[in-house]
């Protein structure tokens, strides 16, 4: 009998240390953004001041808004996200951009965010793939890679384009992938 209660008290300690580190260490998707991405999406920008011109090469600033949709991945609970942001090109024209800068936060449907940063350039007609940083929130430490088609080409674009300065558009997402 000595030998039973021996066994019971032994299996008894482990399942209660077990289910405290279990605990302890919490569901694995709460913790950060594991896999995935989004399938799709949208990204429209406002400039603030004169906005892009065919030739020269000025500093632009930008508000960014849009949404990634289709997500998928880790946690399981994220379908969409609503991104808002800036964006800083300090040397852009209507035909590109180099060394530009964006600053985003990314609210996810589960309530949760993700805050990041990285550079963001683009060429006209080519896509794009762009690295940002996830510095907080959700899948802090990790990077969220874009590919972005060319940015839209509308008769009020080239307008703005030739005759002072093309001040607003927008991308399609063609994906996201957490990496």
């Amino acid at each position: 009998m000595s030998k039973i209660r021996s066994a019971l008290g032994v299996a008894g300690t482990a399942a209660l240390l077990a289910s405290v580190a279990a605990f302890a260490a919490g569901p694995a998707s709460a913790d950060g953004l594991d896999t995935g991405g989004c399938a799709a999406g949208t990204l429209t920008w406002q400039a603030n001041g004169p906005g892009l011109t065919g030739s020269s090469q000025a500093p632009v600033g930008s508000n960014i808004g849009g949404h990634l949709v289709a997500c998928h991945g880790g946690p399981t609970d994220i379908g969409v996200g609503t991104v808002i942001g800036t964006t800083f090109e300090p040397a852009a024209t209507c035909y590109g951009s180099r060394g530009g800068r964006a600053d985003l936060l990314v609210i996810w449907d589960n309530g949760q965010n993700s805050h990041v940063i990285g550079t963001w350039e683009w060429t006209l007609g080519q896509q794009a793939t762009n690295h940002l940083k996830i510095v907080g929130g959700l899948g802090s430490g990790k990077t969220l890679q874009v590919l972005t088609g060319p940015p839209e080409v509308s008769p009020a674009a080239v307008t703005g384009c030739i005759v002072g300065g093309y001040r607003a558009g927008s991308y399609q997402v063609l994906n996201v992938t957490v990496v």
